[in-house]
């Protein structure tokens, strides 16, 4: 399938698989708009070539979506302002693409986010990575790999107690590691962690130690 994508197909419909095709762009969440506040739940359009402005494209994204994945794409610009207003978003995944300016904190889903990934920007996100981000307990997987956040990590990091992935690799981030990075419940879900080409100083934490079974 190829040229342009509507993910809101039908006023009803709640679950949208359009991955691995050969679309170039995607209509904006405008069709059945109130409708679809109620209905779309699921939206995959990754491993397309989608080129559009993601400020655009997800302006009108639906209030009740639980999953958003549209990885390995050609999405570039920032991400808009109504991803904080998103309460049962339980995955987000724009990994692959070409997103810049600041990250957002997701902030009204800290309760129920479970996978956020948005690595391997080739413009790359910039600035510190929100407050919010290390306050979404329920995450199991954090990569936020090759972009060009900045800032140090902070000791909320022990916050995510089953957290399982965790990929800072290749940003612009520096300071000291902080000991709650192993300290985490015990460390004992926590199955990667990237810290790679960063500009870290100090001495490892022993608390890392904790780490039983985790790549690093």
């Amino acid at each position: 399938l190829s040229g342009e994508v509507e993910a809101l197909v039908a006023p009803s419909v709640k679950y949208a698989n359009f991955s691995s095709n050969d679309f170039t762009s995607m209509s904006r969440f405008e069709k059945y708009k109130v409708r679809s506040l109620q209905t779309l739940r699921y939206c995959d359009v990754s491993n397309n070539a989608i080129e559009e402005n993601a400020t655009d494209l997800l302006a009108n994204i639906p209030h009740n979506i639980e999953q958003f994945i549209a990885s390995s794409n050609q999405i570039y610009g920032n991400l808009p302002a109504s991803l904080d207003d998103l309460p049962k978003l339980r995955q987000f995944n724009m990994a692959s693409n070409a997103l810049s300016g600041d990250l957002p904190g997701f902030t009204e889903s800290l309760a129920i986010l479970e996978e956020l990934d948005v690595s391997n920007q080739t413009t790359g996100f910039k600035g510190p990575i929100p407050v919010d981000v290390w306050r979404h307990l329920s995450l199991n997987i954090l990569n936020l790999a090759d972009n060009r956040l900045t800032g140090n990590l902070p000791s909320l990091v022990g916050n995510l107690a089953v957290l399982e992935v965790l990929d800072l690799s290749n940003n612009l981030l520096k300071g000291s590691l902080p000991s709650e990075l192993g300290m985490r419940g015990g460390g004992a879900s926590l199955k990667l962690l990237g810290l790679t080409n960063n500009a870290f100083t100090g001495v490892i934490p022993y608390q890392m130690g904790q780490l039983q079974g985790a790549s690093v």
